[in-house]
C-alpha cells in the first residue's frame, strides 16, 4: 500500500473530522491488515501514471479497500452485532489502514508482533489519517512532554483546538456533542495506545521497540506523534 495513499495533507482547507467512535481499533486494524495480506496477490498494478492524474497503484489500493470492506462485512469479521455498526466501523478502519505502508501492514498483521507494536501503529495510521489528530499529538501531546509536563488534559486540547479555529473555520461549526466525541475519541485512543493515563491525566513516554523505530525510519515524521526524544 502505498505509504502517502490515504494520508490527509495538513494544508488542505478542511480537516477530517469522522473520528467520533472506536478509539485505537488497534484489534480491528490487525484483522483488517490480515485481510489486506491474503489479498494483495490479486494485484500487481505498477505505480505509473494514468490519464486522469492519479496512479495505477492509487487504482489498486481503491480496489483493494473496496474488496476488503465488502468482504470484511459480509464475513463479519470483526464480530459486531449489527450490520450499521459493522459498516461503520469496518470504513473507519479501512481509512486508517490507508495511511499505512505495505511494510507497516504487513507488521500490523503478522501474528508474532506484540500488541503494543499494533497500538503504536494503529496511533501512526491515525494521526496520519487525521492531520487533527497528528498536530495535536505533535504540537501538544509531544511538546508537552519535551518541556517537561508531566500530565495532559481535556483543557489543553480544547486550547488546542481554540487556536486551531482560527483558521478551521470548520471546528467552530461544530456541535458541541460532536466536539466532545472527537475530544473523547482522542483521549480514549491515546489510553489505548498507552500514551496517557486515564484516571491522573498523566503522560506516559512511549518506548517504541526496536521493530516499529526500525519500520518507522522511512517516515521519520511520525515520531512526532508520540512523548518521545526520538527524533
Amino acid at each position: 500500500m502505498a505509504g502517502s495513499y490515504g494520508a490527509e495533507n495538513p494544508q488542505n482547507e478542511r480537516y477530517r473530522l469522522s473520528f467520533t467512535v472506536g478509539g485505537l481499533l488497534a484489534l480491528q486494524g490487525k484483522i483488517l491488515a490480515t485481510l489486506f495480506v491474503e489479498n494483495e496477490h490479486e494485484y500487481t498494478t505498477s505505480d505509473v501514471e494514468s490519464t486522469n492524474g492519479t496512479t495505477a497503484i492509487d487504482h489498486e489500493i481503491g480496489e483493494r479497500i473496496t474488496r476488503i470492506r465488502k468482504q470484511a462485512i459480509e464475513g463479519n469479521v470483526l464480530s459486531i452485532r449489527t450490520r450499521s455498526a459493522n459498516s461503520r466501523v469496518v470504513s473507519e478502519v479501512l481509512k486508517r489502514l490507508s495511511a499505512l505502508t505495505e511494510t507497516e501492514i504487513h507488521y500490523l498483521a503478522d501474528d508474532d508482533t506484540p500488541a503494543s507494536d499494533r497500538q503504536a501503529l494503529m496511533w501512526v495510521a491515525m494521526c496520519r489519517y487525521y492531520a487533527l489528530v497528528g498536530e495535536f499529538a505533535n504540537e501538544v501531546l509531544r511538546e508537552r512532554y519535551l518541556m517537561g509536563f508531566s500530565t495532559l488534559n481535556k483543557d489543553d486540547y480544547d486550547r488546542f483546538i481554540q487556536a486551531k479555529s482560527m483558521w478551521h473555520p470548520e471546528l467552530e461549526e461544530l456541535s458541541a456533542l460532536t466536539a466532545g466525541k472527537l475530544r473523547s475519541n482522542v483521549f480514549k485512543a491515546m489510553s489505548e495506545a498507552e500514551l496517557w493515563e486515564k484516571e491522573s491525566d498523566t503522560l506516559l513516554p512511549s518506548l517504541l521497540s526496536k521493530s516499529v523505530t526500525a519500520i518507522l525510519e522511512n517516515r521519520s515524521e511520525s515520531f512526532r506523534f508520540f512523548p518521545t526524544r526520538e527524533r
